[in-house]
């Protein structure tokens, strides 16, 4: 894939003329919002153990403001600025979660400008019953190489980045399109999403390249992953490759959510296999967990996981000590989340 000669889409292009169709009896609003997440964790990481009080064990602390403004004929006008914050200590928040603009229309789609979530990141985080928090989550050990972000800064997020979704209404089809000029240290982006979610089916697959200016090479992404309903349960599966160089890693995730009374059983079985110039590692991670939801905005939370690795492998829980290669990592979280 290439930036270069790339017309932006047709839908992106109307959408931008419908803007100048004619005056609209504008209305608007903006909201508040935010999520504060604290636990306790205990990491043993080889031989040495640390016990800390934890933050984002089931979703990540924010804040956030989001509004929007009705222009009359389908069209709006809407912005998103969401921050991270630290409730153990009170820091952070400098909008790096996410800061965009959009202009929709209900027929066309909508276009969106800003620091945004990439399209492969949405199926690490949809299609395990962890999403990228806590020491269950999958990307504990799908991200980058060995559970880190490579050089690659888009992994997760892409700064300068101009972005198309799919309209409602196509029957269950939705998609996401990306593209982010390589301004800085963040590197030309490019990404694709397309998926289907009808009934208790949810399918899609995404790819990205990103022309890694730290390395001066491409960091390259594929993933596809699904989930199936089926009354209380939750079936789950992602199947994930990143490529840089002669590095490679793949990801299988299985997973399942149960949900029973006012709770919500967690497990997954996460494999990684990283390959390399006369090296192949391994690494299988086991979560089990429960969420128990209080109210429509509270919940109590536990989790346990353990990673294991090959003989050279360094998979391991982030949030401790390193692993020496072959050494075994795990994690025990309990926390409460409210969200606002």
């Amino acid at each position: 894939m290439s930036l270069k000669h790339t017309p932006p889409p047709a839908a992106a292009l109307a959408l931008l003329l419908a803007a100048f169709a004619g005056p609209a009896a504008a209305q608007s609003s903006v909201t508040l919002f935010g999520v504060v997440d604290v636990g306790v964790q205990s990491l043993k990481n080889g031989s040495k153990r640390l016990s800390l009080q934890s933050i984002d064990g089931l979703q990540t602390s924010r804040l956030g403001f989001r509004g929007s403004e009705d222009l009359g004929g389908g069209l709006s006008a809407s912005f998103h600025l969401e921050g991270a914050i630290g409730p153990d200590t009170g820091a952070g928040f400098d909008f790096r979660r996410r800061a965009t603009l959009s202009l929709a229309s209900k027929e066309l789609g909508e276009l969106r400008l800003g620091r945004d979530y990439t399209p492969t990141f949405w199926n690490i985080s949809r299609f395990n019953p962890f999403g990228t928090n806590g020491v269950g989550a999958a990307s504990n050990l799908v991200y980058g190489f060995e559970g880190k972000s490579a050089t690659a800064k888009t992994v997760i997020r892409s700064d300068n980045s101009v972005g198309y979704f799919l309209p409602g209404g196509l029957g269950g089809v939705y998609g996401q399109a990306m593209l982010a000029a390589g301004e800085g240290s963040t590197g030309k982006y490019e990404g694709l999403r397309l998926g289907y979610a009808e009934g208790a089916l949810d399918l899609a697959a995404a790819v990205s390249q990103t022309v890694n200016t730290a390395a001066g090479d491409k960091f390259k992404v594929g993933n596809i992953g699904a989930s199936y309903r089926l009354g209380a349960v939750q079936l789950m599966a992602l199947y994930h490759v990143s490529k840089q160089q002669t590095r490679k890693q793949t990801n299988g995730v299985l997973g399942v959510l149960y949900a029973i009374g006012n709770g919500t059983v967690r497990a997954s079985y996460t494999q990684a296999k990283l390959s390399d110039t006369g090296v192949n590692n391994t690494g299988r991670m086991l979560a089990i967990g429960y969420r128990h939801d209080l109210s429509k905005r509270s919940a109590l939370y536990a989790t346990a996981s353990r990673v294991s690795n090959s003989a050279q492998g360094q998979f391991l829980i982030p949030g401790g000590s390193a692993v020496a290669p072959g050494e075994s990592s795990q994690g025990l979280e309990l926390g409460l989340y409210h969200s606002f």
